[in-house]
């Protein structure tokens, strides 16, 4: 054996392929051995540096491949199991353990997570050269039984179903210790590279390679200084120094130092941190250009971090630099790989992240994660849903399915048993059910029968599950969706495809004639899919390389940017969240043999990522740039304790706050640079500009607009100005023919009023809210007016609570409410609900002998009465319905109500601004009432709110103010003409600024005639504003503003959009107006505004 060791600037992997060299010229095959996490990249270098580029005798590869090459021709090849394999049968096993034989594990036997554990745990143990036996050392006996017990019934599974019950290097170590292979061991040399420290597995396979007579030649990083040191704890190369000195007492080899003493900026400060941490003293100093060669950045957020790197990289490449000439490592990977793609995209610059991307979210993985659900939860509909639009179940077409899920939601069609059922609800028979009825029958049918199967062996489950995908047609709709996507995305289709398979081979070799159940199955699918991972490979060999920071090798690259270094990730602690503690493990390494080592990681931590730190140092030839952002992921943090230490002296390296700036250095690529102008001169677009600049902005929109057109693209953007498009002539004359009445109601005027916008959408596109079978305020209000209508009608002179009740029983009896309050629980709940307040607000019907109710749900607004005739000749129609027509029996004025589910009041305000237009709207249809009579008149327009009222106690100081608070709840409550309040008792609220004389009747509808010509006139014009209303000029109400979405409105961005109400001016008064006063101020608003 060899052993040689060199400071971090010299590079190891040329020393070692130069003995690679010498050991194939003298006849020997070699195995040059990196990490697993460095194997590929390490084949590239070495291949690079390979005088030949390439030799046929030496093998760059890692120590369980090594042992595959030289146990692959096994006369008895045993089934190997991946983790996949090897999780199904930790499953199989435990499904089998009744709950009685593990004491701390048996809630846990089928939790995915606890399987991942054990297989760690499996692969733990053997790497540490282990056996279940060995767990017997463990303090905690339940613990210790069930894992004990766990993993030898999984052995000897393993060994029943002739599967590879050992690892690969330890299926080598025992032909090595049998001898079967010393004939091809006289020639082989190793080549090991990149190591701190071997597995106790590694180590075993080392010293019997070694016992062999294979020459090893083993190479680490460092100085003579550490290496020589009596007192290494602390000391940046610990761990490599550590990992020399045990092989060197093991073999008794004396380590041999081959640095070439090569100086530059970074040897200089890597000898002052090593003085540094080893508490000695250096003669070094660092000039001005040694400094210029590490650059540390501090940044606000991730993103403006990114893109200051990607700023840098156009500039070196400006300056002659390729892109495999620059590496990117990662603080956290997670945190930083979706914004890292987009800004890199950006700025187009071409990467490859070596990390394995999972499949979970491809659709074949949802299909089968659908197919568990549905079969778990009974049949939720956004199961039933979510599986069809995988658009890998079925031939339903993209409407077939949006039709479909349009249906279940209103109609909440939940589990197995509603979707067996014929689809029957319907809404004004807006669905077409006999294709909705197909479509179901498609849809549920394989999938029920599927659902029928019960226990089977593997190979008759399997066979279900080909039917059931066939039937489905999988294969046809995975190859369609495939076929639509570029070649990469193909690429990925085959691969998950693959995965598939892999996964229900594994099943099928595991499970062989085991009887398994469909929920097991499908679980177990489910965890396979859920495991898998895309293979990741650069597209070209010219790209930015992006890594974890803690793969870094010395001299990787010549730049190198290390982003996202922040306290909370450099350095990263490595934490157990194994089923092992560290106590635990170092309990069994103590009961073990000495070739026996479970791996402690908090025993590691520190001189890990010392090493670590020195190694990211290092990692560039030219230029290293560090920088810690202060928000990641929206959280603060700290720079790492690593940086601020070359900010002390004498290293002294400042810190660079990096914000983009206008200088030729941060231009990027075009496409950055154009969205770096935009974002900098936003303020300056409507500046006056040149002809010259005018030209070449037009130009350039021209070129952009054709661009975007050509891709189908569109630039989402929030602008500082919402502007609608006039309806064209041709459109307004289709809408609105010349001569034709124009029809509005008082909730149309209202919906005019607070959002022009608002009006366009449900009155001129016609858009509807989704509809819903489950009871609603609308049909809250239906039942109760029903109710109610079915009560006053009824000319029995019976009990008034009589009445009711037959009421109540036939409305209910009704098949449109009938089906909707006896959907389920909650709709018999509301229901009963309803008719307390039915009960309540009977009360008040029944006890008023001065009032006669002459009609219920009168329509208004015929074509031959229009509202008013507007300037150009068109009729304009007010339509809508009265809940109640009643008659003064005194006076035989008419008046009329309108039940409310809520407390609604008349309001001077809203109503002056266009928002409260319903009972003076009501006040002017009365007169198109058969039953009016001029000479009798008016008494007036209310509300009467239904409810069941409810009065603390607390706030009582006796029983007769409980029902007084009562009665005030049950008021009607509304405008009233003065000459008749005489006839009205305690049942109406007789406010002093509700009660109107005749002129002042008369001058509130007019001027509500002049709010519905003005709404009218806007609407004819076909120019609808985004002018959502705002009561305190600072805010708009969410009832007002809806649709956002379409929109775009933002109140902190377009709030000088919103239409202002007008308000009293309280300076103009020395008292607020209140009563009468209140009224009178408002009546006089209106002449004003009607004299204009």
């Amino acid at each position: 054996m060899k052993l040689v060791y060199t400071d971090i600037r010299t590079p190891l992997t040329q020393v070692l392929v130069d003995e690679a060299n010498r050991l194939v010229a003298e006849g020997k095959r070699v195995f040059y051995i990196a990490p697993n996490s460095l194997s590929f990249e390490k084949e590239g270098k070495v291949l690079q540096l390979l005088d030949q580029k390439a030799s046929f005798a030496i093998t760059i590869t890692r120590f369980a491949q090594m042992a595959r090459y030289f146990t692959l021709n096994e006369s008895h090849q045993q089934e190997s199991l991946d983790d996949i394999g090897l999780g199904m049968l930790f499953f199989k096993v435990l499904s089998q353990m009744p709950d009685e034989e593990l004491k701390v594990y048996a809630r846990l036997k089928k939790d995915p997570q606890f399987i991942q554990q054990l297989i760690q745990l499996f692969h733990e143990l053997q790497s540490a050269q282990m056996t279940a036996s060995d767990l017997d050392a463990l303090p905690d006996q339940e613990k210790r039984e069930d894992l004990v017990h766990i993993l030898k019934a999984v052995q000897d599974q393993l060994v029943a179903g002739a599967f590879e019950s050992e690892s690969k290097l330890a299926s080598f170590a025992s032909h090595l210790i049998k001898g079967d292979l010393d004939e091809e061991l006289k020639d082989l040399a190793l080549v090991i590279d990149g190591f701190t420290r071997f597995s106790a597995e590694e180590d075993y396979l080392v010293y019997l390679l070694h016992d062999k007579g294979v020459e090893i030649i083993i190479g680490a990083y460092a100085s003579e200084k550490a290496y020589r040191s009596s007192f290494r704890e602390g000391n940046l190369y610990q761990a490599s120094v550590d990992f020399l000195l045990d092989l060197a007492r093991t073999y008794q080899v004396t380590p041999s130092y081959v640095g070439q003493g090569k100086e530059d900026a970074f040897s200089r400060m890597t000898r002052i941190l090593e003085a540094r941490y080893d508490f000695t003293e250096v003669d070094v100093e660092l000039s001005d250009q040694d400094r210029e060669a590490v650059e540390i950045w501090t940044c606000n957020h991730q993103k403006e971090e990114l893109e200051a790197v990607a700023r840098s990289i156009r500039q070196r490449l400006y300056e002659g630099a390729r892109y495999k000439d620059i590496r990117v490592l990662l603080g956290d990977v997670d945190a930083y790989q979706l914004q890292l793609k987009t800004i890199f995209d950006q700025y187009q610059i071409p990467f490859y992240l070596g990390k394995s991307e999972s499949m979970a979210q491809h659709p074949l993985v949802q299909w089968v994660e659908y197919l568990d659900r549905l079969r778990r939860y009974r049949f939720l509909t956004e199961d039933v849903v979510n599986l069809l639009k995988t658009g890998l179940y079925g031939t339903l077409t993209r409407e077939d399915i949006d039709h479909f899920e349009q249906y279940v939601r209103f109609a909440e069609i939940k589990g197995l048993a509603a979707f067996s059922r014929d689809f029957t609800a319907n809404h004004q028979d807006k669905f077409d059910l006999e294709r909705l009825n197909q479509i179901r029958q498609q849809v549920i049918s394989p999938l029920q029968e599927f659902y029928k199967t019960k226990s089977q062996t593997s190979q008759g489950l399997l066979k279900k599950f080909a039917q059931f995908f066939q039937e489905g047609q999988l294969a046809q709709n995975m190859q369609q969706l495939a076929g639509r996507g570029s070649e990469q995305e193909m690429e990925r289709y085959d691969q998950v495809w693959k995965s598939f398979s892999h996964v229900l081979e594994q099943f099928a070799q595991v499970f062989e004639q085991m009887k398994v159940t469909l929920d097991d199955f499908l679980s177990i699918l489910l965890s396979g899919m859920l495991l898998a991972s895309y293979r990741t490979v650069p597209a070209t060999v010219d790209v930015v390389t992006v890594q974890s920071y803690d793969l870094i090798e010395p001299l990787s690259a010549p730049y190198v940017y290390a982003i996202g270094l922040t306290q909370e990730r450099f350095p990263k602690i490595a934490k157990d969240q194994s089923l092992l503690t560290d106590e635990e493990r170092q309990v069994l390494n103590q009961a073990s043999d000495e070739q026996a080592n479970l791996q402690i990681a908090s025993q590691d931590n520190l001189r890990k990522n010392r090493f670590v730190a020195l190694s990211l140092f290092n990692a560039a030839t030219k230029q290293l740039v560090l920088s810690s952002p202060i928000l990641v992921n929206e959280v603060d943090d700290k720079m790492s304790p690593y940086l601020l230490e070359l900010t002390k002296a004498p290293l002294n390296l400042s810190v660079i706050s990096k914000k983009a700036t206008a200088s030729s250095q941060d231009m990027g690529s075009y496409q950055a640079l154009l969205a770096r102008l935009i974002e900098l001169h936003q303020g300056e677009i409507d500046q006056e500009l040149s002809k010259e600049e005018a030209t070449f902005w037009a130009v350039a929109i021209r070129v952009l607009r054709k661009k975007l057109a050509s891709e189908d693209l569109h630039i989402p953007q929030i602008s500082q100005n919402l502007t609608t498009k006039v309806l064209e002539d041709e459109t307004l004359e289709a809408l609105y023919p010349k001569g034709q009445a124009l029809s509005l109601s008082a909730s149309a005027l209202n919906t005019y009023y607070q959002n022009q916008y608002s009006y366009y959408l449900h009155y001129v596109l016609g858009l509807q809210e989704e509809w819903h079978l489950r009871p609603d305020a609308r049909s809250h209000g239906n039942f109760l007016h029903r109710i109610f209508e079915r009560v006053l009608k009824d000319p029995s002179e019976g009990d008034f609570d009589e009445r009711l009740n037959k009421a109540i029983r036939e409305t209910s009896q009704e098949t449109e409410f009938a089906l909707l309050y006896q959907e389920n629980a909650m709709a018999a709940f509301s229901k009963e609900l309803l008719l307390d307040t039915a009960r309540a607000t009977g009360r008040v019907l029944a006890h008023n002998d001065r009032i006669e109710t002459i009609g219920e749900e009168a329509l208004f607004g015929q074509a031959d009465r229009p509202f008013l005739t507007l300037e150009d000749g068109r009729p304009l129609l007010v339509k809508g319905k009265v809940d109640r027509i009643d008659r003064l029996s005194d006076t035989g004025a008419l008046g009329v109500v309108d039940y409310k589910s809520s407390e609604t009041k008349f309001n001077f305000e809203k109503f002056f601004n266009g928002l409260n237009s319903q009972l003076p709207t009501y006040l002017s249809a009365i007169k198109d009432f058969q039953d009016f009579d001029p000479d009798k008149g008016i008494f007036g327009a209310m509300y009467l709110q239904m409810t069941d009222p409810l009065v603390l106690l607390k706030d009582t100081k006796a029983v007769d103010d409980a029902v007084q608070a009562v009665l005030k709840t049950q008021q009607y409550k509304g405008l009233f003409l003065a000459d008749q309040a005489s006839q009205l008792d305690e049942n109406y609220e007789k406010n002093k600024a509700m009660l109107l004389s005749q002129e002042e009747l008369d001058l509130l509808l007019l001027y509500n005639a002049h709010l519905y010509q003005q709404a009218a006139q806007g609407i004819l014009s076909g120019d609808f504003a985004i002018n959502p209303y705002t009561e305190n000029g600072r805010s708009i109400a969410p009832y007002v503003e809806q649709y956002k979405s379409i929109t775009g409105f933002e109140a902190n961005l377009h709030l000088g959009q919103a239409r202002f109400l007008e308000k009293l001016d309280p300076r103009q008064y020395e008292k607020r107006p209140v009563g009468d006063k209140l009224r009178q101020v408002w009546i006089e608003k209106m002449k004003e505004e009607l004299s204009r």
